[in-house]
């Protein structure tokens, strides 16, 4: 009796009790309404969890209750759980790079443009390869060999790189990579090096007899095997979709990740690598065919905000209609579903037997089914305010908090910061400095050569120094009972789409221009039409001795207003052009001078451009191209 009320305590503590009795409700009726036979439900927030089996784990040839330790196959969260972790273990101990060629490493797959395709491309799925890997052809026989050399055959869709195309393909070639540099068979790899350690003993690939009475069946000849014909033709391990586990296991596996990478003193990734793996790494304009072209956004492995064509919800269902975009989860053909979201800590796992006996197809319903569960698991949350989150349209919206001073902000991925879209307006810092007397005036004027250009108050503030940005973020935060502060030259990278390439441990001078052709708008110079605000033939009106981009034209002589220029995927405006801004950091290890990001309209030269490009100034320097933006940390929004 005492567990019972320390259990009913700490979900006093942590979620509220109508909403979780709302969230049974709903199991409930999926059941009743044939949509499901049964299910076990795990939600959990900063430790404490709830957790529940529902119905039924099997109806013949004799009816069994459904158990919280029923073994479930999880189809395609396999791509998470295994596959993507297993890849990127091998990236961060050097077995190989997510830039590598996959012929690489399979010198087979080459031909018809297979040599374009990198691991990066396989994780993303935007490989071009099909979503079967037998959809066109008859089945192959049952040997992992032949499956290998149809997979080696298979011809891209697309130019690699250029859409998203989900395939089940891809993430098969990519269990053949990691058989190839590991030396080891996947299912041994993974089991040994990433599930064992973390005491995930349910989470087997073949179930052996012991475990077969717990196993909740599918849709396959027998029970125990996977219901993925491909994976079962290729012996019963597969990439794509052959795991088996519990709401159990998959709970420890997302405390790991919320945890950074580490379990109760076991490290599994390197908290780099877990960030890596969960935050956007797929292009700004990346996007997919089979889905109205909507924009995509992809984790290494992991969904974030893919589009669908599932009604009435363009994208992700498992997010539901509070987590904000920046969690990541996956879901299984045979019903499976896991959303983690590190703004409030929270995740939630939904394993079900959806193979009623009449056969009936309920794959459609059960995702729809997705959406309210992690609705009502999210609005269970007790004391974290969620903002909804907006399905991101072309503009790139994405979850978002506006200040009073009417700034914008929005979910940084892999972070616990919002980032402002747009730079600091005249308009915020002016307010500043009416409460501020001593707040230095020069940026009232700016100054080009013996001209004033004064701007307007929707356009960035400039010739404010390090030490006036930072006074800002102090005052904002004094008045909103918030933590303001300039972003870290890390979290400047998350935002401009480069943190996944370079090293998060290294000073900025280090990092300074080190990639080569990526630019805020793309890969080319010098930029097209509508890149940004720099240095360019309407600039040459106003400083007739300034270089200029000579061939480029935005229509602005100096600042424009903040957000004249599109987004990129996270709704971030002008991260290069318009003003240098100000990052936390100091550039180097001397801590004498501090960084600034992002080039300016001033700036037409190809390496300052580079969205790897550090300048460097001392903490008082005003300057006519400097200014800021500033991020809130999300636990101050609570």
């Amino acid at each position: 009796m005492l567990s019972l009320l320390l259990i009913s305590a700490a979900h006093a503590e942590a979620f509220h009790r109508e909403k979780l009795t709302a969230l049974d409700e709903a199991v409930e009726q999926a059941i009743r309404d044939g949509v499901i036979v049964g299910a076990s439900l795990w939600v959990e927030r900063e430790g404490e969890s709830y957790h529940k089996a529902f119905g039924n784990r099997a109806l013949t040839p004799a009816i069994e209750p459904m158990t919280e330790d029923t073994i479930f196959d999880v189809a395609s969260v396999t791509k998470v759980l295994a596959t993507a972790s297993a890849a990127m273990l091998c990236v961060e101990r050097g077995l190989m790079k997510l830039d590598d060629p996959v012929a690489k490493h399979l010198p087979e797959f080459t031909g018809e443009g297979r040599e374009k395709i990198t691991i990066r491309h396989l994780l993303l799925h935007t490989s071009g390869l099909q979503v079967n890997l037998n959809g066109t052809k008859a089945p192959f026989s049952r040997s992992w060999e032949e499956a290998r050399a149809q997979a080696c055959r298979e011809k891209p869709m697309f130019e690699p790189g250029t859409a998203f195309s989900y395939s089940s393909t891809g993430s098969i070639v990519l269990g053949f990579v990691i058989e190839k540099v590991t030396g080891r068979r996947f299912d041994e790899f993974c089991s040994s090096e990433i599930f064992q350690p973390m005491g995930m003993n349910d989470t087997v690939f073949r179930p052996d007899e012991t475990l077969l009475p717990r196993v909740s069946p599918s849709s396959a000849p027998k029970r125990g095997e996977v219901d993925d014909t491909v994976a079962r033709q290729m012996g019963g391990v597969a990439a794509h979709a052959s795991l088996f586990t519990t709401t159990s296991d998959m709970a420890k596996f997302s405390r790991m990740m919320l945890n950074g990478g580490e379990l109760n003193g076991m490290r599994v990734f390197k908290p780099e690598t877990s960030r890596l793996m969960t935050s956007v790494q797929s292009p700004p304009d990346l996007r997919s065919p089979d889905a109205k072209n909507l924009l995509v956004q992809r984790g290494l492995g992991w969904d974030i905000n893919t589009p669908y064509r599932t009604p009435p919800h363009d994208y992700t269902l498992a997010r539901g209609a509070l987590f904000p975009i920046g969690g990541y989860g996956h879901t299984g053909w045979t019903g499976q579903m896991l959303w983690i979201d590190p703004s409030s800590r929270t995740f939630v796992i939904f394993l079900c037997n959806r193979y009623g006996p009449d056969g009936k197809d309920t794959r459609p319903e059960v995702y729809r089914f997705h959406h309210r569960i992690s609705t009502l698991a999210a609005e269970a949350v007790k004391g974290f305010e969620f903002i909804k989150a907006t399905p991101r349209a072309s503009s790139g919206s994405a979850s978002s908090f506006t200040n009073s001073l009417g700034m914008k902000f929005v979910t940084l991925p892999g972070t616990r910061v919002q980032i402002c879209v747009h730079e600091t307006r005249r308009s915020d810092y002016a307010a500043y400095a009416a409460k501020n007397l001593q707040a230095d005036a020069s940026w009232k004027d700016t100054r080009l050569d013996s001209l004033s250009a004064k701007a307007g108050d929707d356009h960035p503030v400039v010739n404010v120094s390090w030490d006036d940005a930072k006074a800002f973020c102090a005052w904002l935060s004094q008045k909103e009972g918030r933590v303001y502060r300039l972003p870290t030259d890390r979290e400047w990278s998350i935002a401009v789409g480069i943190a996944d390439r370079e090293a998060s441990d290294s000073a900025p001078e280090k990092l300074s221009g080190k990639l080569k052709d990526v630019y805020p708008w793309g890969t080319a110079y010098p930029p097209k039409k509508g890149a940004g605000n720099y240095a360019d033939t309407d600039c040459k009106t106003q400083l007739p001795t300034e270089k200029i981009i000579t061939s480029y034209t935005d229509g602005f002589a100096i600042t424009s207003p903040v957000m004249s220029f599109p987004p990129n995927a996270l709704g971030i405006h002008d991260l290069g052009g318009s003003v240098w801004e100000w990052c936390e950091d100091f550039f180097n290890d001397s801590h004498k001078d501090h960084v600034l990001r992002g080039a300016s309209w001033g700036s037409s030269a190809p390496v300052p451009l580079l969205s790897s490009f550090r300048g460097n100034q001392l903490s008082i320097r005003r300057w006519r191209c400097d200014g800021f933006r500033c991020v809130v940390e999300e636990a101050s929004l609570r």
